[in-house]
């Protein structure tokens, strides 16, 4: 009850509330995406499992960069919600151009633009979470946030193997790149329909 009230307390904030519903969503959207990525990877590009080892090291060594340059310079020149729109944005056409190519060699240029759309919508979906949470409900949020997560790691496998299923039959080895811009648009909605989150934390100080 408790836990689940605390949940209802954060979605009920106007500001926060919109962040944490679309946090969730995307969530549960990027944790979907692992039944799909690996094996329709390996298979569009015919690699061997070190090989994706490789890929995967690569991707946490450019992520770590990202990370402690790209992220912060962006976020200061943009401000969040247009930094996160951008990386949305930005993972969409990476995503369109990977679904029209079987080249390696492109999937591999297309790396660094897959990473720091990722981190970015990553950092900034945290940053404006953190942001408009009030004051009295910091910890409280914080946990809350914590339980809506778990639920989204037990929803995405789940959603991700209904799209195994039902889904990657259809479209094979294009399934993912297509999947995940069009999860991406939808997110980029939702966010656009709420913006600017700001002004719905200044509305509510002034009540």
């Amino acid at each position: 009850g408790g836990a689940f009230a605390g949940i209802y307390k954060v979605i009920s904030h106007p500001g926060l509330g919109r962040i944490t519903v679309i946090k969730v969503i995307n969530s549960t959207f990027v944790a979907s995406m692992y039944a799909l990525s690996s094996a329709s990877t390996a298979e569009k590009y015919q690699l061997e499992p070190h090989h994706m080892g490789y890929l995967s090291t690569a991707n946490s060594l450019m992520s770590l960069g990202v990370q402690s340059f790209a992220v912060a310079a962006v976020a200061k020149r943009l401000g969040e919600e247009r930094a996160l729109q951008l990386g949305i944005i930005v993972a969409v056409v990476q995503c369109l151009i990977e679904a029209k190519t079987v080249n390696f060699y492109v999937y591999i240029a297309l790396m660094p633009f897959r990473v720091v759309s990722s981190n970015v919508i990553t950092q900034m979906f945290e940053s404006l979470f953190t942001e408009l949470i009030p004051p009295e409900e910091g910890a409280a949020a914080l946990g809350s946030l914590g339980l809506l997560k778990s639920i989204a790691r037990v929803s995405g496998p789940l959603y991700g193997g209904l799209l195994v299923g039902y889904v990657q039959p259809y479209l094979g080895m294009q399934s993912r790149p297509f999947v995940e811009a069009g999860h991406n648009i939808l997110i980029l909605f939702m966010l656009l329909a709420c913006y600017p989150l700001h002004a719905h934390k200044t509305k509510q100080k002034t009540d």
